[in-house]
């Protein structure tokens, strides 16, 4: 029983913290600006994510321009009958 309020006193402040301290960075960051670090890892983050977009688009078009050949006969229906021994 105590062990499990232990836990749970303890999940809430952990919890708390995480809460504060992300409060704390925002606070920073509304009154101080962004650090360079930041900024570096934000552009970089973009770079990456525009790349992606390019090779999924490209990916995209490749696969569209690509035509499937099928035989005329293939797909369709055909009739058959059962064997009975």
């Amino acid at each position: 029983m105590f062990k499990f309020l232990f836990v749970i006193i303890f999940f809430i402040i952990l919890m708390t913290l995480m809460l504060g301290l992300s409060f704390l960075r925002t606070l920073k960051r509304v009154l101080f600006g962004e650090s360079e670090s930041e900024k570096r890892a934000r552009q970089q983050h973009r770079a990456t994510q525009n790349a992606s977009k390019q090779k999924s688009s490209s990916r995209q078009e490749t696969v569209s321009s690509k035509k499937k050949v099928f035989d005329k006969n293939e797909g369709e229906y055909v009739d058959y009958e059962e064997i009975k021994e």
